[in-house]
C-alpha cells in the first residue's frame, strides 16, 4: 500500500509518498523532474496546457495563465475550483506517465492538505474535486495537522524534543494563509485564527512587485500591463517571489556583498524594463508598512495580532514549543515576533519547510490506515466474549470484597435500628421485622454512604479485571506501534471513571429480584433471633442465680415440648407471629442481667406470655416474674457479632452452591459491567491518534 501526500499550495506544490512498512519514510516525488512544482497553470496559443515551471517560464507568451488560485477557493463565484481540478489532473497524469503511481484505490491513498480555517462544507467540496479526477481514495486533512504529524515522525525533531509530551503551537505560514494548531501532549486543537485571512508569503510578493513598479520610470505603463494581462502579472509576481526567497535564504552576513536584484523585460504594448530590488529597506517595507491586501495593516501587525489571539484562546496552558513551518518561516523577523508574544517557548523551525506539509500528509495516510485496522481489531475484541468471560471469572471476588466493606455499616444502619424497634415494641412481631429489615436494607444500599463504601473495592476489583484484559489490548497496541497503555483502562481507572457506581449500585452488587442478597441478610437475622429465643446459638437468656436458672429451664422446657408437639417449622412460624412481651424481647437481645423479683412461673403461663396468647389482665398474671432492666441504648456487640457471623456463613454458602438465582444474577452483572468496560475501550480507541 502506498500513501501519498499532496500539498497543493497557493504558490508552490509538492508530493510525498510513503509505504506501509514500519521503516519507510516519505520520499519527495518529482513532477516533470522538479521536487517543487510552482502552482501555475497556462494555456498556450497551440491549445497546450502547461503547469509548473514550464507554465511559469512561458506565462507571458500564453493565451491565459493563472497563479495563486487556491486562495480564491472559498469564493464560490471564482474559477478557482476549475483551475485546481485542471492543475491537479495534470499532476496526476504526470505521475501516471512516470510510473510513480501504480495500481488503483486498493494500493494507493491520497491525502490532500487544506487550511485549518476551512469548515466541513469547504473541505467536502475540495475533496469532491479530487474524486472527479480519479485520485485514489482522496482525504482532506488540515495542513497544520500534517505538519505536526510530520514533526513527530521526523527523526531530527524526535531527537530534539518529544512533542507528544509537550504543549506545542504549530505555526504554518503558507503562500496565502497562516494556520495555527495547538497540540496539548498529543491532542490537537485547530485554532481558526489566520486560516480565514489572507496572511501568507504571497502578500509579500504582491507588495514587493507593487513597490518596484512604483519606483520604475515606466510605472504607468507597467501598472496598465499588469492590470490588463494576467499572464504578465503571473510572470512578474513569480520573479518577485523568487527574488524574495533568494534574499531570505542568504545569510544576513552575506547580503551586503551579494546584491539581490533582477530585471524583467515586459513586452506588451511596448517593451519596458521592470527592475526588482530586494534589500533591507524593502524587507522592512514588506513587513512593517500597511498595505491594502491586509486592510490597511502591516504584515507584522496582522501576524502578531494572530499570535496574541491564539495566546488568549489557549488560556493558562501556554505552549512550551513553537514549531514554525512554511517558506516564510525562514525569516528572522518571524522568530523574533513569536518570541515577543511567547517569551517562554522554545522556537523550532523546520529544516525543509517546503516539504513538511507533503511529508506529513503522506504519514497521515499511513497512520490513518493503521488506525482503521487498529480500531477494527479493538471492535473484534469487544465483539468476542473475552471481556465478559474475564468479568464473570472475577465476580465472586467482587461479591466478597463488597460484603467486607458493606456488612458492618449495613448492620449499623439497617439491622440494628430494626432490632431496637422490635426490642422496644415498635415492631410487635418477627414477621413485622422481616418487612422492616427489607426496607431498611434497601434504603441503605441505595444511599450515598453505601456507594462510598463500594468505591474503593469496586475500583480495586476493576483494576484486577483490567490488568487481565490488558494482556489482550497490549497485543493490539504493539501490532500497530501504539504505546501499550493507550488501551490501558487501569492507567486512570476508578469506579467513577467507568460510571460503574452509577450503573452498579450497592443494591445491584448485593441484591437481585428473586433470590436476593437482601433475602440472605433478612433470613440470617430472623433465624438467629429465633435461635436466641429458643435458647440456641450458645445464648443463655437468664443466668444469674437459682431464679434465673429456673426461668431458663422453664422456657427451654416449653420450647422443647412445643417443638415435639408441633414440629420445628410450625414452632418457628408460631414465633414469627408471636407478640412477645418486652421482657422476652430484652432477654433475647441483651447482655444485661435482669434481677427476678418473683420467680414463680407456671408452664402454661410461660408459654402464653412467650407466644403472646396470654392476656395482660389474667388473674394469675402475678405469677410472672417481675424484671428490672438497666437503660440500654444499643444491641450488645456479641449479639451483633453472632448476626454478622451468621450472615457471612449464609453468603459463603450461597456463593458455594451457585444456584440458578445466583447464576441469573451473575449473568446480569457480567453483562452490565462488560458493557461499561467495552464502552470505555471504544472511547479509548477513538481517542488514540497515531502517533499523536
Amino acid at each position: 500500500m502506498q500513501f501519498w501526500g499532496f500539498d497543493l499550495g497557493d504558490g508552490e506544490s509538492t508530493l510525498a509518498r510513503v509505504g506501509s512498512g514500519e521503516a519507510d519514510s516519505p520520499e519527495i516525488i518529482e513532477v516533470d523532474g522538479k521536487k517543487v512544482t510552482i502552482t501555475v497553470w497556462a494555456v498556450m496559443k497551440s491549445g497546450e496546457v502547461r503547469i509548473g515551471e514550464s507554465a511559469a517560464r512561458s506565462a507571458s507568451a500564453a493565451v491565459r495563465s493563472a497563479a495563486r488560485f487556491k486562495r480564491r477557493f472559498l469564493n464560490a463565484q471564482s474559477d478557482s475550483a476549475a483551475l485546481i481540478r485542471d492543475f491537479s489532473a495534470r499532476v496526476f497524469e504526470s505521475l501516471r506517465g512516470s510510473g510513480a503511481l501504480v495500481g488503483g484505490e486498493r494500493s494507493n491513498s491520497v491525502y490532500v492538505g487544506c487550511p485549518a480555517g476551512w469548515d466541513a462544507e469547504a473541505r467536502g467540496r475540495y475533496r469532491r474535486i479530487f474524486e472527479t479526477i480519479g485520485f485514489p481514495s482522496p482525504q482532506v486533512v488540515s495542513e497544520s495537522r500534517a505538519v505536526m504529524v510530520g514533526a513527530i515522525q521526523s527523526n531530527s525533531v524526535r531527537d530534539y524534543v518529544d512533542l507528544r509530551a509537550k504543549t506545542v503551537l504549530v505555526v504554518d505560514i503558507g503562500s496565502s494563509t497562516t494556520d495555527f494548531a495547538y497540540i496539548d501532549r498529543g491532542r490537537e486543537t485547530e485554532i481558526r485564527t489566520g486560516g480565514e485571512v489572507a496572511l501568507g508569503g504571497g502578500v509579500m510578493d504582491e507588495v514587493l512587485l507593487e513597490s518596484c513598479v512604483e519606483r520604475s520610470p515606466d510605472a504607468a505603463a507597467l501598472r496598465q500591463t499588469l492590470a490588463e494581462s494576467e499572464s504578465w502579472r503571473v510572470e512578474c509576481e513569480l520573479r518577485a517571489r523568487q527574488l524574495k526567497e533568494t534574499y531570505y535564504s542568504t545569510p544576513a552576513s552575506e547580503r551586503a556583498q551579494t546584491p539581490c536584484v533582477d530585471s524583467v523585460l515586459v513586452t506588451y504594448d511596448r517593451p519596458v524594463i521592470l527592475d526588482l530590488v530586494m534589500d533591507e529597506a524593502m524587507s522592512e517595507r514588506l513587513t512593517d508598512t500597511p498595505c491594502a491586501q491586509l486592510g490597511g495593516r502591516s504584515f507584522r501587525a496582522v501576524f502578531c495580532e494572530g499570535l496574541r489571539a491564539v495566546r488568549g484562546s489557549i488560556g493558562a496552558e501556554q505552549p512550551e514549543l513553537l514549531f514554525l513551518t512554511g517558506g516564510v518561516s525562514r525569516m528572522e523577523q518571524i522568530r523574533s515576533w513569536c518570541r515577543e508574544v511567547f517569551p517562554d517557548a522554545v522556537i523550532y523551525t523546520d529544516r525543509e519547510p517546503e516539504f513538511s506539509v507533503a511529508r506529513g500528509l503522506a504519514w497521515c495516510g499511513r497512520i490513518d490506515d493503521e488506525l482503521t485496522r487498529f480500531r477494527a481489531d479493538v471492535e473484534a475484541l469487544i465483539a468476542s466474549n473475552t471481556v465478559e468471560s474475564i468479568v464473570s471469572a472475577h465476580l465472586t471476588e467482587l461479591y466478597r470484597s463488597a460484603l467486607d466493606h458493606l456488612l458492618d455499616p449495613l448492620l449499623k444502619r439497617a439491622v440494628e435500628p430494626v432490632l431496637l424497634d422490635w426490642r422496644g415494641g415498635t415492631l410487635r412481631r418477627l414477621s413485622d421485622m422481616e418487612s422492616a429489615l427489607q426496607e431498611r436494607i434497601r434504603l441503605f444500599l441505595c444511599s450515598e454512604e453505601a456507594k462510598a463504601c463500594l468505591y474503593q473495592p469496586v475500583t480495586d476489583w476493576l483494576l484486577t479485571v483490567s490488568d487481565e484484559l490488558e494482556q489482550h489490548t497490549s497485543a493490539i497496541c504493539r501490532r500497530y506501534h501504539v504505546p501499550d497503555r493507550s488501551l490501558g483502562i487501569s492507567s486512570a481507572l476508578t469506579a467513577s471513571d467507568f460510571h460503574i457506581l452509577e450503573r452498579l449500585d450497592a443494591k445491584d452488587v448485593l441484591a437481585g429480584d428473586t433470590l436476593t442478597w437482601t433475602a440472605v441478610f433478612v433470613e440470617s437475622v430472623i433465624s438467629i433471633l429465633v435461635a436466641m429465643l429458643c435458647g440456641g446459638s450458645g445464648v443463655v437468656l437468664i443466668s444469674e442465680g437459682p431464679a434465673g436458672m429456673l426461668i431458663g429451664f422453664i422456657l427451654s422446657f416449653v420450647v422443647l415440648l412445643v417443638s415435639h408437639a408441633m414440629g420445628k417449622r410450625a414452632m418457628d412460624e408460631k414465633l414469627m407471629q408471636a407478640d412477645l412481651p418486652p421482657a422476652i424481647r430484652k432477654m433475647a437481645l441483651s447482655d444485661l442481667l435482669p434481677k427476678v423479683e418473683k420467680p414463680t412461673l407456671g408452664l402454661r403461663d410461660a408459654w402464653d406470655r412467650l407466644t403472646g396468647d396470654g392476656r395482660e389482665d389474667r388473674a394469675d398474671a402475678h405469677l410472672l416474674p417481675r424484671l428490672r432492666w438497666s437503660a440500654e441504648s444499643g444491641i450488645p456487640a456479641r449479639r451483633m457479632q453472632a448476626i454478622r457471623s451468621k450472615i457471612r456463613a449464609a453468603c459463603e454458602k450461597l456463593l458455594a452452591d451457585g444456584g440458578p438465582e445466583l447464576q441469573a444474577l451473575n449473568s446480569r452483572m457480567s453483562r452490565d459491567i462488560s458493557e461499561q468496560i467495552e464502552r470505555r475501550l471504544q472511547e479509548l480507541a477513538e481517542q488514540v491518534e497515531i502517533p499523536l
